[in-house]
């Protein structure tokens, strides 16, 4: 298994992890009496998370198929962690601090899912030379 490899499949697992726990204030939320709805940046952080993670699991198949270097290939990798981390980041921070519109109310975490953003497109730029190099 290659370094870009690994960091994608722990950081997969890390970030599907992180998803699946955000479940738990979701369910709490959900049991009170009256069933509250579940606060928007709740379930966008829970929901982002868990795609995020497979994201990141099936993207070991692109590392593999790739003919980049492996300096390349880790950087890619290093870049998808690191934009999910940014977004999940965003979306908890929105949650616990009662944003309801980050737009709108022109959130601080703005920073935040632009780096998401930038980094998500940039490793998913450096895994698709690769990719479509190999073909």
């Amino acid at each position: 298994m290659t370094t870009a490899e690994r960091v994608l499949t722990i950081g997969g697992v890390l970030t599907l992890g992180y998803g699946a726990l955000l479940g738990i204030p979701m369910t709490a939320l959900r049991m009170r009496s009256g069933n509250p709805p579940t606060p928007r940046y709740l379930t966008v952080a829970h929901v982002g998370a868990v795609v995020q993670g497979v994201v990141l699991l099936s993207l070991v198949w692109a590392a593999r198929m790739s003919t980049l270097s492996s300096w390349w290939e880790t950087t890619a990798a290093w870049l998808l962690v690191a934009s999910g981390i940014f977004i999940a980041a965003k979306d908890t921070i929105n949650w616990l601090t009662g944003v309801s519109d980050e737009f709108v109310e022109k959130a601080p975490t703005g920073p935040l899912g632009f780096a998401g953003a930038v980094t998500l497109l940039t490793g998913l730029g450096i895994f698709a030379v690769g990719v479509f190099a190999a073909i």
